[in-house]
Formats: C-alpha cells, sequence, structure tokens
C-alpha cells in the first residue's frame, strides 16, 4: 500500500477583528474653539446637529481658524474660548465662555477680545466643515502615535478634534474603512470617505494642554500627515455612548 502522503495542517484562522465602541462623544458649537462631551450626537444629512454651525467671522467674511488660507484667517487664541449649547440638541446661539473664565456678552465683546470687526456668525449657505460632516478617530491609533512621538501616554484625542472617538483593539484600522459603509449603533449608517489630513491645529496649546510641534511634524513623516477618517452620512439618527461601530 502506498505511503500517504503527510497531512497538510488546516491554516489557523485568522483572529476576528472585534467591534469598536463608541468611547467618547464630541461636539464643537463654534469652528476652531474648544466643545463639549456629550453622551448622544444626533446626526442630520449635514453631519452632527450643530457641530462647526458658528464660526468667529471676519469683515471680509474669513473664518477665524488657527491657520490662513482662502476661506480661514488664523485668529490667535481661539483654541482658549470654549462653546456649549444651552440644550442638548440646541442650535441656537451658543454659550461661549473667554480664555479668563466669563461669560462672552455679545458681538462688541468680542470684537474687544479679538479685533475689530468680528462677529460670530451662524453658517448659512457656505459650510463650514473643512471636509466631511462626521469625524472619527480610535483610541489604538492615538496609542500608537504616542509610541511613535516617544511618549509614554496616547497622544491626546482633544488635539484632533474628532465627533467620535471609538475604542479599537489595532491601530489604524478605521482608516481601512475608507470607501466603506459603516453602522454606528442600531440607527447610523456613514459612508467613510476620507483619511483625514491634520493641519497645525494639532499642535496648538489649548486649555490644559500645551503646545507639541512634533504631532505634526510625526504626522507628515509617518502617516502622510492623516490620522483618523471623515464620513458623510448615509442614514441619520442617533449615537450614544457604547454603541457598537463596524464596517458593513
Amino acid at each position: 500500500m502506498p505511503e500517504l502522503p503527510p497531512a497538510i495542517p488546516a491554516p489557523t484562522p485568522a483572529p476576528e477583528q472585534s467591534d469598536a465602541t463608541v468611547a467618547m462623544l464630541r461636539r464643537f458649537p463654534v469652528k476652531s474653539m474648544l466643545g463639549e462631551r456629550l453622551p448622544e450626537l444626533v446626526i442630520d444629512e449635514r453631519g452632527t446637529v450643530g457641530d462647526r454651525l458658528w464660526a468667529v467671522t471676519h469683515g471680509d467674511g474669513k473664518l477665524g481658524s488657527g491657520k490662513n488660507s482662502r476661506r480661514f484667517r488664523r485668529t490667535e487664541g481661539l483654541l482658549h474660548f470654549s462653546a456649549s449649547y444651552p440644550a442638548a440638541h440646541g442650535t441656537g446661539r451658543p454659550h461661549v465662555v473667554t480664555p479668563d473664565g466669563t461669560d462672552l456678552r455679545d458681538d462688541a465683546h468680542l470684537a474687544e477680545l479679538l479685533g475689530a470687526d468680528v462677529r460670530l456668525a451662524r453658517e448659512d449657505a457656505v459650510s463650514h466643515f473643512d471636509d466631511c460632516g462626521v469625524t472619527l478617530i480610535g483610541t489604538a491609533s492615538l496609542h500608537a502615535l504616542g509610541q511613535i512621538l516617544g511618549d509614554t501616554e496616547p497622544a491626546d484625542a482633544r488635539r484632533f478634534r474628532k465627533n467620535i472617538l471609538l475604542d479599537t483593539d489595532d491601530p489604524w484600522i478605521e482608516e481601512d474603512w475608507v470607501g466603506r459603509e459603516v453602522a454606528v449603533g442600531d440607527e447610523v449608517r456613514l459612508r467613510v470617505v476620507q483619511r483625514m489630513k491634520r493641519c497645525v491645529m494639532t499642535t496648538m496649546a489649548q486649555r490644559d494642554l500645551p503646545e507639541d510641534r512634533r504631532v505634526l511634524k510625526t504626522l507628515t513623516a509617518d502617516r502622510g500627515m492623516c490620522i483618523g477618517i471623515g464620513a458623510d452620512v448615509l442614514v441619520p439618527g442617533t449615537v450614544r455612548l457604547g454603541d457598537t461601530v463596524r464596517p458593513v
């Protein structure tokens, strides 16, 4: 009887990627100011409801930002202001706290702090979003960036101003979702359209966070200036802490 060839062992199945979950939710009522942490975010066709709906606007129509461009004018100190809505799902004029901890009274007070011809203006026909209406980033990616920087702690999520912080096991896994539909909880469906390029704002000091110029240099050298993802809305709804997030 001929000798049988040795059995070929079955390949070990790759470990199944566990679903990401929503670990933190943030909304930024005023573009380039600090925002608010919330237990849930309402998502509509535009994106995160109330997010970047308002902006510091100069007399020439340019929006206050940490950088200069065709649309933006560098406006020092915006990351030391904070903004929130009086009601959780409100989109009225936001409540703004100035760098010294006092309430912003009106546009005249804002002009005293930031210069003449400055006002707080609501979005009109031109979106305040740079790119996408919903942005996401994974905790494992922040840990990986911290390691690249040589730090003992993960990179601080506040530098990247994303709406949804995902609890993830593998670094950069969210970037594999570009071009795919993603389910967020039981209601929301997103289409991930791009990795998010970051700018000088990631390096700037903000309340309780010092300037760190290494961040953008490292992202430029190692990650094509990108971290996190941007998505468009396919199905609106509400995102809540603990929701499962998975490509479908």
